[in-house]
């Protein structure tokens, strides 16, 4: 018995003597606002995982909270973690890797990075925001800090726009012998309306005309009348590029056509409806008279990025005989695509 009760007694006596108390203080909660831009045009097309705003950072603030040991080395350490919606699943990666997290509209995310300072370890890299804690081994009486910032960031289809909400994106507090809650610093970030970047485009209806089967005495032949028309691109925004994102303005702008119902040979539309013609398909030519290519992206020559402007592109059609020719309607719907980068 008394050989149980000294081993018990040595036990406690460890114990005891190991151990290191902590306190940690700081006056009053604080709250640091993070000011995104107000407004932010964006690309329809930009590419998804493109930042849409620059990082924006809080003051690096290195003494947020004042901690002491009672005696010994104590492990200490301030942790940062998310106040957002879920993980979209996606990464942006940019000197480390970073959770990208939902907003309230859909397409764009958020990406956080925190970092904290102690002062042994002085300021700790930059880590992607969940829950992260980086520690030092302190005694006595020191300060302790942290800092976040945060960037816009496309996740998907930003369609119609809107506005990201403001609010608290993250919080920051010691933990020492523990998680101090009571000692949150939060982080807040301002309302941002998104616009997404378009030209106006209105549809085009294009009379060919009438001819005879005569008129196309061998396959490949062309009716004898071309039918002009212009595809319009109008009122297309410009801006000011904001470097190191996709945002601020419309950086190209590309279009395709392509047919309805498919093709009957090379670049050559076929026909829709019933009844219908048959043994003809329509052929588009640009300014140049050169064969227009189908479901092909083409650049936009001359788009200003800065200014903007409406833009018309002159184009002509003509039918283009394919086989033996029947007599009917020959109407043909198309589809134009702009594309926004």
């Amino acid at each position: 018995m008394s050989l149980l009760l000294v081993c018990l007694v040595a036990v406690l006596s460890l114990l005891f003597c190991g151990r290191a108390f902590a306190g940690c203080s700081y006056g009053g909660g604080q709250s640091f606002t993070l000011t995104l831009p107000t407004t932010v045009s964006v690309p329809r097309d930009a590419p998804v995982g493109s930042l849409l705003t620059t990082w924006v950072a809080s003051p690096a603030s290195s003494n947020l909270w004042t901690c002491s040991s009672s005696g010994g080395l104590l492990g200490a350490g301030v942790q940062v973690g998310p106040i957002v919606g879920a993980s979209t699943g996606q990464t942006y990666n940019s000197g480390g890797t970073f959770t990208v997290y939902k907003t309230n509209l859909p397409g764009v995310g958020i990406v956080l990075a925190g970092r904290s300072y102690t002062p042994n370890a002085g300021w700790y890299g930059w880590f992607s925001v969940y829950g992260g804690m980086a520690y030092s081994g302190v005694y006595a009486t020191w300060a302790m800090g942290a800092q976040v910032q945060v960037a816009l960031i496309k996740t998907g289809t930003i369609s119609a726009g809107g506005t990201v909400s403001g609010g608290v994106v993250a919080q920051a507090f010691p933990n020492s012998d523990g998680p101090r809650y009571d000692l949150i610093a939060s982080y807040v970030i301002t309302p941002v309306n998104v616009v997404p970047l378009t030209c106006t485009t209105p549809d085009v209806s294009i009379p060919m005309g009438t001819f005879k089967t005569t008129d196309f005495p061998s396959v490949g032949s062309l009716s004898p009348n071309p039918a002009g028309f212009a595809i319009q691109l109008l009122n297309c925004p410009g801006g000011t590029a904001v470097s190191g994102t996709q945002a601020g303005q419309i950086h190209s702008i590309q279009y395709r056509i392509d047919p309805t119902s498919g093709t009957l040979a090379t670049n050559v539309a076929a026909l829709t409806g019933s009844p219908s013609a048959s043994g003809v398909g329509i052929e588009l030519f640009n300014s140049s008279g050169a064969v227009f290519p189908l479901s092909t992206n083409t650049t936009l020559s001359g788009y200003n990025s800065a200014s903007g402007g409406s833009y018309s592109i002159p184009m002509t059609t003509r039918y283009y005989r394919t086989g033996t020719i029947t007599a009917g309607p020959a109407n043909s719907t198309m589809t134009l695509t702009v594309s926004y980068q």
